[in-house]
């Protein structure tokens, strides 16, 4: 059940991310009232390879939890 909360939590994290990054990119107007553009993008960028890496460490550990010390 834990496993699952924290897979649910990246997941989530990563579609949020993806969401307000696919905005930026399709919602010109949003972009123009937006003067630091481009540190906010790559803020999410940040974001989803944080949460991917995260997401493929859990799924690592629950693999081979038995071989891990």
């Amino acid at each position: 059940m834990k496993y699952k909360a924290l897979q649910y939590r990246y997941k989530a994290e990563i579609a949020i991310a993806k969401a307000e990054l696919s905005n930026y990119f399709e919602n010109p107007v949003a972009v123009g009232d937006h003067p630091h553009i481009i540190d906010s993008m790559d803020e999410l960028v940040g974001q989803i390879a944080q949460a991917e890496e995260k997401l493929t460490a859990l799924e690592y550990f629950i693999r081979y939890q038995d071989d891990i010390e």
